[in-house]
């Protein structure tokens, strides 16, 4: 992809997450953690992705200088693919799944993914961490913040 190509698409990005915050910003607030949250959310990572983007094609250009040790690896890249991998997986997922199911699978596999290489994966402490993550984030909004958080198969067992 050329430079500027790159460069139109992290400008759109940040466009982008900028009118959404500006979108979100006209709905009703009614407290710390409501509708709004996840808009914003939303919106913030969109703008911060596009500004990363515009900031990295800079620095390979030439424009902004970069030091040989901040170069990406190969497989540096392959963990960032596998992460986006991970993450469209997550999506598909959630729906079928439920997100206390969906979350533990996607967890477990980051952890094993993101483990260094001159350390061996801990598969039980990594399922369990999985877990205890993905059921305290589940409980934490559906029943603290009261957004909803699609249970999946386990919905006829939740109160």
């Amino acid at each position: 992809m050329s430079r500027n190509s790159e460069l139109i698409i992290g400008l759109a990005m940040l466009g982008a997450g900028l009118g959404y915050l500006y979108l979100t910003m006209q709905l009703p607030r009614r407290g710390a953690v409501d509708a709004t949250f996840f808009p914003y959310a939303l919106g913030s990572a969109m703008a911060a992705l596009g500004l990363l983007q515009i900031l990295f094609t800079l620095r390979r250009s030439g424009f902004l200088p970069l030091a040989p040790s901040e170069r990406l690896q190969p497989r540096q890249l392959l963990t960032v693919a596998a992460t986006l991998g991970l993450v469209a997986g997550f999506i598909a997922a959630l729906r079928p799944l439920g997100f206390p199911i969906a979350a533990a699978l996607f967890l477990f596999a980051q952890f094993w993914l993101l483990t260094p290489s001159t350390q061996r994966p801990r598969p039980i402490l990594y399922a369990v961490l999985a877990i205890l993550s993905a059921v305290v984030i589940f409980v934490t909004f559906r029943y603290g913040f009261r957004l909803m958080l699609p249970g999946g198969p386990l919905t006829p067992y939740l109160p």
